[in-house]
């Protein structure tokens, strides 16, 4: 199950969202903080958002392997093989978990492959073709 913590709150009267949202940054707190890390650089247009996030998550930010500029955001991979990595494939990868994170970060993301973030306040910077999917498979394969 990908957030298990929702269940009691469910159960113990939470909107679904808020439940959910809860077990999200509960159950996934490395990912949850990589995420709206990622947001706040792109927010406050930080010169270096890779530092900012690997910064946040201390020993988990080597976790953060690469960073470059999409339009007004900003697009961070992660090792998909490490506890980040696997928690942002959990948070965004899921029709119904993408949208709370959206709000919460207060922008548009995107998730390519599985460890390729995007956030920016444009909806077109976070969209991608096919193509692009493609390219972006460089070196790391999950």
């Amino acid at each position: 199950m990908s957030f298990p913590s929702a269940i009691p709150r469910l159960k113990a009267g939470d909107t679904p969202e808020v439940a959910l949202l809860h077990a999200m940054e509960r159950d996934t707190r490395r990912g949850f903080t990589a995420i709206i890390t990622l947001a706040e650089a792109v927010r406050e247009g930080l010169d270096d958002p890779l530092g900012h996030v690997k910064k946040r998550l201390g020993n988990d930010g080597t976790s953060a392997l690469r960073a470059e500029r999409r339009g007004d955001g900003v697009v961070i991979d992660f090792d998909p093989f490490s506890k980040v990595g696997l928690e942002i494939a959990r948070l965004l990868g899921t029709d119904a978990a993408r949208p709370l994170m959206e709000e919460r970060a207060g922008m548009p993301l995107g998730f390519a492959n599985c460890c390729k973030i995007i956030a920016s306040p444009k909806k077109q910077d976070v969209r991608f073709s096919i193509t692009e999917q493609i390219e972006w498979q460089h070196s790391i394969d999950c």
